[in-house]
């Protein structure tokens, strides 16, 4: 693959209809102009809000430009933007808006791939936003991994050399993404309905026996889509409740016709029945309780995290706030070494 430098006219350039957050946009629209692009690529961040946007296109003002050019490929007599498309949006944006003229938006530095294979294009996309800092959302790269799955047809091995992971988690974060198409986003009324941060709930069905126990229990995966939409299960990490919930007869009639967070009652009900059943009905303290104890009421603390809490120790507004932090990285290192043992 050889590349070069270039300035190119920003009305040469087209998007990337590849990109996830564009193939998002033409799953919604059905054809694109370059105006829902735009759209697209500025309301697609993590949280669905435009701030991401907001604060690059501020950042490219200051600084008169972009620092880092965008990469193309030449197609058809003009060129595809396949690394960089927000920045080309911000580029034609301020194109039509500033009028201040201070800055001639209509050129944009591109580096123009020659010589390339499609390999080349993935690697590309994956180093930018797969495992790079500017990262796509969780569903956006399931998307992304289903795209070279079922439509470049690449193997695993494939797949794994390209994105890095394991196959256990590409596989997870694929069916994932074909079952909250099929089972969440086909059946909401509108497509505002749909939230792709619901996309984490998808995930957690594919850990075993979780499926399974919605089929032992005569359900399919339409409910659970219906339980996802309708908010029966409201924090993610508690499709993992499901097994134990569906199993128990009144647990059961508590969650499915319980409405938003039904799953929380009935979990609470079967903790109930538990503690009433036991020899010993001794209080738990922290130094007494299981370790998977301590995880299920780590992962409901962290569902319930607020945006202030997260924004003072990111701020570092405290003055244990470094220790705090390097706690939770230590926690991470002790749980990513714990799963390397555990799963193929």
């Amino acid at each position: 693959m050889k590349e070069h430098l270039v300035e190119l006219g920003v009305e040469l350039v087209d998007y990337d209809h590849d990109n996830p957050r564009i193939a998002k946009a033409l799953e919604k629209y059905g054809s694109l102009t370059a105006e829902r692009i735009a759209f697209a690529l500025k309301s697609a961040t993590e949280n669905g809000s435009a701030s991401s946007y907001n604060n690059l296109r501020d950042s490219i003002l200051a600084s008169r430009g972009i620092m880092a050019p965008i990469t193309v490929i030449a197609r058809d007599g003009r060129y595809t933007c396949i690394d960089g498309n927000t920045r080309l949006a911000i580029y034609k944006e301020l194109l039509k808006t500033d009028e201040r003229k201070e800055v001639d938006w209509s050129k944009i530095k591109a580096t123009v791939l020659q010589e390339y294979s499609q390999t080349d294009i993935e690697k590309i996309r994956v180093s930018a936003h797969l495992v790079g800092s500017r990262e796509w959302p969780a569903y956006e790269k399931a998307r992304y991994l289903y795209h070279l799955r079922n439509q470049e047809f690449m193997d695993y091995a494939e797949i794994i050399a390209l994105c890095g992971g394991r196959r256990n988690d590409i596989e997870r974060q694929i069916d994932a993404y074909h079952d909250m198409n099929e089972y969440y986003r086909d059946k909401v009324d509108e497509d505002a309905e749909f939230q792709i941060d619901r996309f984490s709930g998808f995930v957690e069905v594919q850990k075993p026996g979780i499926k399974d126990s919605i089929f032992s229990a005569g359900f399919t995966m339409d409910d659970f889509g219906s339980w996802i939409r309708y908010g029966n299960i409201y924090r993610l990490a508690d499709v993992r409740q499901l097994p134990r919930v569906l199993e128990n007869e009144d647990a059961r009639e508590i969650f499915v016709k319980g409405g938003p967070k039904s799953i929380e009652k009935a979990s609470q009900h079967l903790d109930l029945e538990e503690s009433k059943n036991k020899p010993f009905n001794r209080k738990t303290t922290l130094e007494t309780a299981t370790m998977y104890q301590l995880v299920e009421v780590l992962l409901r603390r962290i569902s319930d995290i607020s945006y202030s809490e997260v924004r003072a120790l990111k701020n570092r507004e405290s003055d244990n706030s470094e220790e705090q932090i390097r706690s939770i990285e230590s926690l991470s290192e002790q749980l990513k070494r714990l799963l390397d043992d555990l799963v193929d």
